[in-house]
């Protein structure tokens, strides 16, 4: 690493409130939560804003450290922490193939289906299309009949090729899972969110929407940003579903320097 000089990170932490405060004065959004993990350690936690505009600004509306916001694609790192723990503990390896452990599970080409592997899967290198079974879980289609139906989309170049899909990396989550015997969301809470205290911390929407303090979803209108959609990640959970607050995300992170 690079030596810091004394007093440095701590100046550059004072300054992030204004930061924030102009940040949010520039583009209109409602509401955010900033955490800074120094040293192996979280040097600052806080919330600014609401968690809905159209509650006012009562403290009973506040963001904090501990509000929760879906983390949409942060998931991804986050959930790539459960499949690497369960690597050292030797119940799967980056290399098994994805059909030891999901036997139904296929491609268009049997041999991308016999040899595709967990890592594969995570660096999204299978040859599926760009964003593979996105719309249909926008139409409503579940977790297993979305993986079910990539068989039917045509591959690019098997490893010789980058194309980001949620699908395909929920598919290799669903195999480190398959391997531990339970499900995704409560592998994720056994081996991660519980070990670490992070107690706002879960993959299951249904524990987002239980949770008093939490952020909804903002989109942008005409002239201010609006919660009209709401959306429930559930069939992608490894990929997008999990939801959080800062306060955990500075747990999470501080393991991952701690450990390299």
């Amino acid at each position: 690493g690079v030596d810091i000089p004394a007093g440095r990170v701590e100046a550059a932490v004072a300054k992030l409130d204004g930061l924030v405060r102009e940040l949010m004065d520039s583009t209109g959004i409602p509401g955010l939560a900033v955490a800074v993990v120094h040293g192996r350690k979280s040097v600052y936690a806080k919330g600014f804003g609401v968690r809905d505009i159209r509650n006012g600004d009562g403290p009973d509306n506040a963001v904090n450290a501990d509000t929760v916001f879906q983390l949409a694609s942060m998931s991804k790192p986050v959930g790539a922490t459960v499949v690497a723990q369960q690597i050292s503990a030797g119940t799967i390896a980056w290399d098994t193939p994805v059909v030891t452990r999901l036997p139904w599970f296929a491609l268009s080409d049997p041999y991308v289906t016999d040899h595709i592997t967990i890592a594969d899967l995570y660096a999204h290198r299978s040859g599926l299309p760009d964003h593979a079974g996105d719309r249909l879980e926008d139409l409503g289609y579940d977790r297993r009949e979305v993986l079910q139906r990539l068989r039917y989309l045509p591959l690019a170049p098997f490893r010789d090729n980058y194309d980001y899909t949620n699908f395909g990396l929920t598919a290799a989550a669903e195999a480190v899972a398959g391997a531990a015997g339970v499900s995704w969301e409560q592998l994720s809470a056994d081996v991660l969110y519980r070990p670490l205290g992070m107690a706002s911390t879960s993959s299951r929407y249904a524990d987002f929407l239980a949770r008093p303090n939490r952020a909804l979803t903002h989109i942008k209108t005409d002239d201010s940003y609006q919660p009209r959609y709401q959306r429930n990640p559930d069939a992608q959970s490894p990929a997008g579903g999990v939801s959080s607050s800062v306060n955990d995300m500075a747990r999470w992170l501080a393991m991952v320097l701690a450990n390299g």
